[in-house]
């Protein structure tokens, strides 16, 4: 992937900044506020087995339905730096498309496809965010703090088989809250920034595990570049959420944006 080098090299920057460096952070005036837009790369997958509210799914995104990315998405967020508190507000969207002759019998929320059905389905994926930290250590140069948040997710999916007038369509959502812990440094007067972080939530045996890496190279005080890499599990096993339904799903997201501080 050619984001690696870049990711790997803003990541790195703020820790060897440090070396010989006895500054004691960033100079001029203190810049609490973030603003940045990113075009992103995204990637699903989604393996779904059973049923909820009494329409079956049998399915997978990737292997039955062929679902792929359609072209490279834009997203945008809002953050506040504060002494011992930050937040952040995000929100990204990305369109999948998919043309596939099925190669096995499928059921999409209550309707049933047999196996050599040429298929065109279509999905669009959006996520709001809005995530609290408590910075639990301190320095000028790094803190790690703790995550209290939510994520809404919420997908549009449309498939329409050959032969027919008339599309299937779903519309689910799903509000997911997050805990988690944030590591932040930075380095250069504060001209790079990096963070790791990695976030879980549990409830009756469903789970979502989401961690990533963000990068930012700041050519003058107020605007810089940034890059990313984050990667979310979701497990909902049949049973867990009082649905007889097995849910699976990969959810993958790099990029590269520009941020303004102010």
């Amino acid at each position: 992937m050619r984001l690696a080098p870049v990711l790997l090299v803003l990541a790195c920057g703020p820790a060897l900044a440090q070396i010989g460096y006895a500054g004691g952070g960033p100079a001029g005036p203190s810049l609490r506020w973030t603003l940045g837009v990113q075009k992103v790369q995204p990637s699903l997958s989604v393996r779904a087995e059973g049923s909820r509210d009494g329409r079956a799914t049998l399915a997978d995104s990737e292997a039955d339905l062929g679902l792929g990315r359609e072209g490279s998405p834009l997203g945008a967020f809002l953050e506040y730096q504060g002494e011992g508190q930050a937040f952040q507000v995000a929100y990204d969207s990305a369109r999948y498309a998919g043309d596939r002759v099925l190669p096995r019998p499928i059921l999409l929320d209550g309707v049933g496809y047999l196996a050599g059905t040429p298929l065109q389905s279509t999905a669009k994926v959006q996520v709001l965010e809005g995530m609290w930290t408590y910075k639990l250590v301190r320095r000028s140069d790094a803190w790690v703090g703790f995550d209290l948040g939510a994520q809404l997710l919420r997908a549009d999916l449309t498939a329409l088989a050959a032969g027919s007038a008339q599309a299937q369509k779903a519309r689910p959502s799903w509000f997911v809250p997050q805990l988690g812990l944030t590591g932040w440094s930075s380095g250069a007067d504060g001209l790079l920034e990096s963070r790791v972080y990695a976030r879980y939530f549990t409830y009756k045996g469903a789970s979502l595990l989401r961690y990533g890496v963000d990068a930012r190279a700041y050519f003058y005080p107020g605007f810089g570049l940034r890059a990313f890499y984050e990667d979310t599990r979701i497990r909902i096993p049949s049973g867990s959420l009082r649905q007889d339904l097995d849910l699976h799903a990969d959810r993958r997201l790099a990029g590269l944006g520009l941020v303004v501080r102010f």
